[in-house]
């Protein structure tokens, strides 16, 4: 049997290559970083075929709550790893995947495809880089969008991978806009569609739904500064949107969502100490549009 040719973090999900040697990295540079962590009891590794091969594990489509026909969760379970969705979205003049996760297989891709297939990948950050190479490779080696910022992070790029540059993207003629606030990472990104923000971990939906965070680390609890925050309502402001969908199944505001993102920044601000005044001009002047 031969080696494998890439390993899959027990922890994130990512799929590395395998080293110089052919045999699994000491760790993972994902997880080895602050905004991530090592697992209790060390670095662990398995190969994508050992994962399909066990039989434990499958993917869901899950129609979301902010727009059940166009818009479907894609996660798998029992949870894996992170356990983020990618979430495919339906729109006229194609499909795209936002996010990715690990694992994928043979009746997955055969869903999609029912759906009508996919035009491209979007990856908001290295945590949910997680098999893009194998999803790209699963739709005939079709686009994988990832920001410049973030190239550092990417260890198995997809053939027909772009990093692309700058704050803006458009996708699809325009349909899809892709935005580049940083953040979580210098090239944390958010997606608009449609009255529909897909914020991934740039804005984390709260347990609530009346609410989102902003953090440099989830896991550890670190947050962003005030100035990081601002970067971010400034991105978003000049759109309209209603709703804001994270990156869990479920974690979904139906409604009012871009007031919402704007007095999160403000409390977020007020309650790490910051005055508000000093970022945020009158209501009324920050919540029109340009």
């Amino acid at each position: 049997m031969a080696a494998p040719s890439s390993f899959v973090c027990v922890t994130c999900g990512t799929n590395t290559p395998a080293d110089a040697s052919g045999e699994a990295h000491s760790t993972c540079l994902i997880c080895d970083e602050p905004r991530q962590f090592i697992r209790e009891g060390g670095q662990e590794w398995i190969t994508l075929d050992s994962l399909k091969a066990n039989g434990k594990h499958s993917n869901v489509f899950t129609p979301t709550k902010a727009d059940p026909e166009n818009m479907i969760s894609i996660s798998t379970t029992p949870q894996y790893a992170i356990g983020q969705r990618g979430i495919l979205i339906r729109t006229p003049k194609g499909n795209i995947l936002w996010d990715c996760i690990t694992y994928i297989d043979d009746e997955t891709v055969a869903r999609v495809k029912a759906y009508g297939g996919l035009k491209a990948i979007v990856i908001s950050h290295p945590h949910y880089y997680s098999s893009l190479k194998e999803w790209s490779e699963a739709f005939d080696g079709i686009p994988v969008y990832t920001h410049a910022n973030d190239k550092q992070w990417v260890q198995r790029p997809a053939k027909n991978h772009v990093f692309w540059e700058g704050t803006t993207l458009d996708l699809l003629e325009g349909e899809i806009k892709v935005l580049c606030p940083g953040g979580h990472f210098d090239g944390s990104t958010l997606l608009l569609w449609d009255k529909n923000l897909l914020v991934a971990d740039t804005l984390m939906v709260a347990a609530s739904r009346k609410s989102v965070s902003f953090m440099y680390s989830f896991p550890n609890y670190w947050p962003l500064p005030p100035n990081a925050v601002k970067a971010i309502w400034d991105s978003v402001r000049p759109y309209k949107f209603d709703n804001v969908l994270g990156a869990w199944v479920g974690k979904e505001i139906v409604g009012n969502g871009r007031n919402i993102v704007y007095e999160s920044a403000k409390l977020y601000t007020q309650y790490s100490g910051h005055e508000v005044a000093k970022y945020y001009k009158a209501d009324a002047e920050e919540l029109a549009f340009n």
